[in-house]
C-alpha cells in the first residue's frame, strides 16, 4: 500500500538521490587511469582465485573418482558444484572486466582521433582564414588594377582627341593664314612703289 500523505515516499526518494549523488562523487574521484588500473588488479586477482578454484575442482574430482560410499561421495559433489558456480562466477568477472578494458581502449583509440580531428580542424579553420585574407588583398589588388585601367583608358581617349584636334588644326592652318598673309604682302608691296617712286 502506498502510505497517505505522500511524506514517507518523498522521503525514500530523497534518500534515493541522496545515494545516487554520493555514488557519482565517489566515481568522479577516480580518474580513468586509476579505474583501469583497478581494474588490471581485478582481473589478476580474478586470475588467480580461477586458477585456484580449478586446482581445487580437480582434486575434488580425483577425490571423488576414489570414493565408494555414496554420503562422502555426495558431500565432494556438493562441494564441486559450488566450485563450478564460483567458477562461473570468476568467468562472467573476468569477461566483464575484460570488457571494460576492450571499452576503455577503444574509449582512448576514440579520443585520440577526436584530439587529431580537432587539431585537423583547427589547421583547415587557419587555412581557410589565410585564404580568406588572400581573397581580401586580392579583390583589393583587383580592384585597384580596375581603377588604374579606367583612369587610364580616359587618359588614353583624352590624348586621341587632343590629337584628333592637333591634326585638325595642322590640316586647316596651311590655306587659311597663307592666303592671308600673301594678300597682306601684295597691299604692302602696292603701298611702298609710289613712295619709292617720289623720292
Amino acid at each position: 500500500m502506498i502510505p497517505s500523505g505522500g511524506q514517507p515516499v518523498r522521503k525514500m526518494y530523497d534518500n534515493m538521490s541522496t545515494m545516487v549523488y554520493v555514488k557519482e562523487d565517489r566515481l568522479e574521484k577516480l580518474t580513468q587511469d586509476e579505474i583501469i588500473s583497478k581494474t588490471k588488479q581485478v582481473i589478476q586477482g580474478l586470475e588467480a582465485l580461477k586458477n585456484e578454484h580449478n586446482s581445487i575442482l580437480q582434486s575434488l574430482l580425483e577425490t571423488l573418482k576414489c570414493l565408494k560410499k555414496d554420503d562422502e561421495s555426495n558431500l565432494v559433489e556438493e562441494k564441486s558444484n559450488m566450485i563450478r558456480k564460483s567458477l562461473e562466477m570468476l568467468e562472467l568477472g573476468l569477461s566483464e572486466a575484460q570488457v571494460m578494458m576492450a571499452l576503455s581502449n577503444h574509449l582512448n583509440a576514440v579520443e585520440s582521433e577526436k584530439q587529431k580531428l580537432r587539431a585537423q580542424v583547427r589547421r583547415l579553420c587557419q587555412e581557410n582564414q589565410w585564404l580568406r585574407d588572400e581573397l581580401a588583398n586580392t579583390q583589393q589588388k583587383l580592384q585597384k588594377s580596375e581603377q588604374s585601367v579606367a583612369q587610364l583608358e580616359e587618359e588614353k581617349k583624352h590624348l586621341e582627341f587632343m590629337n584628333q584636334l592637333k591634326k585638325y588644326d595642322d590640316d586647316i592652318s596651311p590655306s587659311g593664314p597663307g592666303r592671308f598673309g600673301s594678300a597682306v604682302g601684295a597691299s604692302t608691296c602696292s603701298t611702298e612703289r609710289p613712295g619709292f617712286g617720289s623720292r
